[in-house]
């Protein structure tokens, strides 16, 4: 996430009248001759930073509701991989649980020593692969975990940001 600039048009009447965005935008457009010393009633520097600390504070909501969308979704995307993930996996161990089963009950069911043996075979065989699904599924398990960390990071970095305020310049403008 970098940098967000922010820039912020109040205007007040000497009266106090509010001037919207685009009323303060038009103001640019009229032309006008610089002057020095011309101060500005500390009432109305007042209001104006009044103003623009509710307009910030409505921009910093509305960007934290921002962040909490993007963090459910986001949340919400990993938590239904995982269940797919998850629910994967325990197919594939519920299948073989069965096979192993099955393959149990023929050696058992078995005539002769030579095909129990070979049962036998294939048993240790199904037994070897079920124990890899287990670690599969432990490691699947330990990776959601991680990236749910790096996104709760992730969340945490953004809830660290910083914000400055800077008065570029200040204009005095009199109709005439």
């Amino acid at each position: 996430m970098g940098r967000f600039d922010l820039a912020i048009c109040e205007v007040k009447s000497d009266t106090g009248e509010t001037f919207d965005e685009a009323q303060c935008r038009r103001l640019f457009d009229l032309p006008g001759k610089e002057q020095s010393g011309t101060d500005v009633p500390e009432t109305i520097m007042s209001a104006l930073e009044e103003t623009t600390a509710l307009r910030r504070q409505e921009l910093l909501d509305a960007l934290a509701a921002k962040n909490g969308h993007w963090f459910d979704a986001e949340m919400d995307k990993l938590d239904r991989w995982a269940e797919d993930r998850r629910a994967g996996l325990k197919a594939e161990l519920e299948e073989l649980d069965q096979e192993i089963k099955e393959t149990k009950k023929a050696a058992r069911l078995a005539p002769n020593l030579p095909e129990k043996l070979e049962r036998q075979k294939e048993l240790r065989k199904l037994e070897t692969k079920r124990d890899e699904a287990w670690r599969s599924y432990d490691q699947a398990s330990r990776e959601i975990d991680r990236q749910k960390d790096v996104l709760l990071d992730e969340v945490s970095w953004r809830l660290e940001q910083k914000t400055e305020q800077e008065t570029l310049f200040t204009l005095r403008w009199r109709l005439v």
